[in-house]
């Protein structure tokens, strides 16, 4: 895969959720030429304030892989699958999934790395995660909020241009949570947390009880 330089890279983004915006237009700040797509093919889809912007392009799903240096996979979990068969051969090409399941109930759950793996055949795949939601994504480039990102992932190369990626964003730490044999303990410890901070809120110091 030849690589033109991390200043202006093609990146493909494939998806119409919030954080498919947030990195289109993070990606576009930064210098880089975006090329969004999702499955329903239909330019409609896409935010209008995007279709505005400098540097973000719309296009098929096959046409954004083909051209991209870097993919990444923003859609919902359940249709990972499907996108996957339209990027066509990406197999020398690094794939970021930035799909989450901690939304999604037990039977929508998918192993998205699994599947993206073994439909592309590409070996440069990364799962990655926020520590704060979707829209804290852009606050490092404007207001020096501290993003930090979590990855896991098998291949090496993947991480590595993950990590540059994110430091040209302003995110603050990338840590290497290890390979892909720990995403679903990752995807756990999220929903508990999740379900921790729902149903079992913080003390305050006036509910401690003295003796």
């Amino acid at each position: 895969m030849g690589y033109k330089t991390f200043v202006s890279m093609n990146i493909a983004i494939i998806g119409v959720s919030q954080i498919a915006e947030q990195y289109a237009m993070a990606f576009a700040g930064a210098g880089h030429e975006v090329f969004m797509a999702s499955k329903e093919g239909d330019k409609k889809c896409i935010n209008p304030l995007l279709q505005s912007l400098d540097g973000i392009n719309y296009c098929s799903i096959e046409e954004a892989a083909d051209i991209a240096d870097l993919v990444i996979i923003a859609t919902s979990p359940k249709d990972v699958r499907e996108v996957s068969y339209w990027l066509g051969d990406v197999r020398r090409k690094v794939i970021i999934d930035a799909t989450s399941n901690v939304f999604a109930g037990i039977d929508e759950q998918v192993s998205t790395v699994c599947a993206i793996k073994a439909i592309t055949g590409s070996p440069h795949i990364v799962k990655a995660f926020h520590t704060k939601g979707y829209e804290q994504l852009m606050k490092p480039l404007f207001n020096g909020a501290h993003v930090e990102l979590i990855i896991a992932g098998d291949s090496k190369k993947a991480k590595e241009i993950t990590k540059i990626m994110a430091l040209e964003l302003g995110i603050s730490r990338c840590y290497d949570f290890g390979a892909g044999d720990v995403i679903p303990l990752f995807n756990s410890m999220t929903n508990c947390l999740r379900e921790l901070k729902k149903n079992a809120p913080a003390f305050k110091p006036q509910d401690v009880v003295k003796y």
